[in-house]
């Protein structure tokens, strides 16, 4: 579960299983992505008439999913950063 998007962004492994643990949606959402990215290598080495259709519908899908990934990171990100002096 979220081998992909823990591949992607490596330096955030840690936050990504924190929010992981914490949010339900975001869970989904790197379960979503994970999904995404399977079905673009599928497409990727596919000979298919609609392959190329097919790769460029899922990564613009998988960039969509990383913004709203990174999103919610960056959210967690300042809810732990301190709020006074």
């Amino acid at each position: 579960m979220a081998h992909h998007i823990r591949e992607r962004f490596p330096e955030k492994k840690h936050r990504i299983d924190r929010l992981m643990a914490n949010d339900l949606e975001f869970q989904i959402l790197c379960e979503d992505y994970d999904i995404c990215v399977n079905a673009l290598k599928y497409w990727a080495n596919s000979k298919e008439p609609e392959a190329e259709a097919r790769v460029n519908e899922y990564r613009n899908i998988a960039e969509g999913l990383e913004e709203e990934i990174v999103e919610a990171l960056r959210a967690m990100k300042l809810k732990d950063q301190p709020c006074g002096p």
